[in-house]
């Protein structure tokens, strides 16, 4: 692809060092050196903060990103499906985000200046909360369009606040940059993720809060799977889950994520006795905590340690004993909303049936995948190579429904 000279132009127009435009957005430099010589395309997500910050609309933010050249590739020259759904995903959180910012009487208002709509600690608060909300209901495109306006309603927040007023803004702005880590994590932007996780930390450390720690920790574990340093990752959260202790439900919900997502990483590089140890360990926090919760938006319980039983069982590449764990559950004791999770479970299941040419009922699930979490189904990698396993096994037998989500999902024209 030839380089972006108009967007780089459209940078310095703007005042902005490649660096000072990566701090804005929530990226490292080289990210937005890339862009501009056009050896990466940002995220459809992560477009709207750019388009702000470079005050553009989005169709010509896209002009830049997209400029004509007579010798490109088709490849190179065209959108795919799957930038289409996204992008149209996107165009609809943005009206979305706009509705659950504002309050029932002002939306007009707040569609107009989001930031106005969140004046004070208890309304930017409520927003941080709908955040996690919406994104554990794995709607990641409202999210994304939301992030921004909430993130610049905080800093406005900390220009003014003092005292407790202003620890309780420190832990908003922790709280708000792991949705953002979160969200790059699931988009597969590892970099950003960490950027993110780090900048979650800062925010924990200055406001001397223990359960921000915890929560960047996870993150940075996510964002560094994501870098291809699982060594590392598996470090830092076990040193992590060992330094929240207590009985307070928050530690202990905290605790037990750190576990499982460690436990994850030694299924990864196939240590059967180390993850079997962590998971029994995370069953033992989740029985003290005594039920199905979703303390600090960790989803913990004893229904998420079985899930990351199943996750633990799709590392070792062991089907049968997925499904055997699977009988044990019931996904829908997960507290309301946690769609992500849900839906976590019917794609491992899936999975699970087509490593042993359970073709029809691997299906099921992912079209249960498909209704309770579309944008998993749209973005997810592993998600996308099932699909494309089964559609290859096609000839053989037909499916039902699996050629109409193959078409619905991109995978096939």
């Amino acid at each position: 692809m030839d380089r972006r000279q108009e967007l780089a132009a459209r940078r310095e127009a703007m005042g902005f060092t490649q660096e000072s435009l990566a701090q804005k957005i929530g990226v490292e430099a080289s990210t937005v050196g890339r862009w501009e010589r056009g050896t990466l395309t940002p995220q459809p997500w992560r477009r709207l903060r750019i388009a702000s910050e470079l005050k553009l609309s989005l169709a010509e933010l896209d002009t830049l990103l997209n400029p004509s050249t007579s010798g490109a590739a088709p490849t190179e020259a065209m959108i795919s499906r799957r930038e289409i759904m996204r992008d149209t995903a996107l165009l609809t959180g943005t009206v979305l985000a706009h509705r659950w910012l504002a309050a029932p009487d002002s939306v007009a208002e707040a569609s107009s200046d989001g930031v106005a709509a969140l004046q004070d600690l208890s309304s930017t608060t409520a927003a941080v909360t709908r955040l996690h909300e919406t994104y554990q209901a794995a709607r990641y495109a409202e999210v994304a369009s939301a992030l921004s306006t909430v993130a610049d309603a905080i800093t406005a927040l900390m220009s003014t606040s003092r005292g407790q007023e202003r620890r309780q803004a420190l832990i908003l702005r922790c709280s708000t940059a792991v949705v953002e880590a979160k969200l790059a994590t699931k988009t597969g932007d590892g970099a950003a993720a960490r950027v993110a996780a780090e900048r979650a930390k800062a925010a924990a450390d200055e406001a001397d809060d223990p359960f921000g720690q915890a929560s960047a920790a996870y993150q940075m574990t996510c964002a560094l799977l994501k870098l291809d340093q699982a060594a590392v990752a598996e470090e830092l959260a076990v040193g992590a889950a060992a330094t929240v202790t207590g009985d307070d439900p928050r530690r202990i919900s905290r605790a037990g994520a750190l576990t499982l997502i460690a436990a994850i990483i030694a299924a990864r590089r196939n240590d059967l006795a180390t993850a079997r140890g962590r998971l029994e360990t995370a069953q033992r926090l989740a029985d003290r905590l005594g039920r199905d919760a979703n303390v600090g938006y960790t989803a913990f319980g004893p229904t998420n340690v079985t899930i990351h039983r199943m996750s633990a069982a799709v590392a070792l590449d062991d089907p049968y004993q997925l499904l055997a764990i699977s009988e044990r559950l019931d996904p829908t004791r997960m507290p309301t909303g946690l769609r992500g999770r849900r839906a976590q479970f019917h794609l491992d299941s899936a999975w699970a049936h087509t490593q042993i040419d359970e073709d029809a009922l691997a299906v099921l699930h992912l079209l249960e995948t498909d209704r309770i979490a579309p944008e998993i189904v749209y973005t997810s990698r592993t998600a996308h190579n099932l699909i494309r396993d089964l559609m290859a096994r096609e000839r053989r037998r037909e499916v039902p429904g699996l050629r109409e989500l193959a078409i619905r999902t991109g995978v096939a024209a």
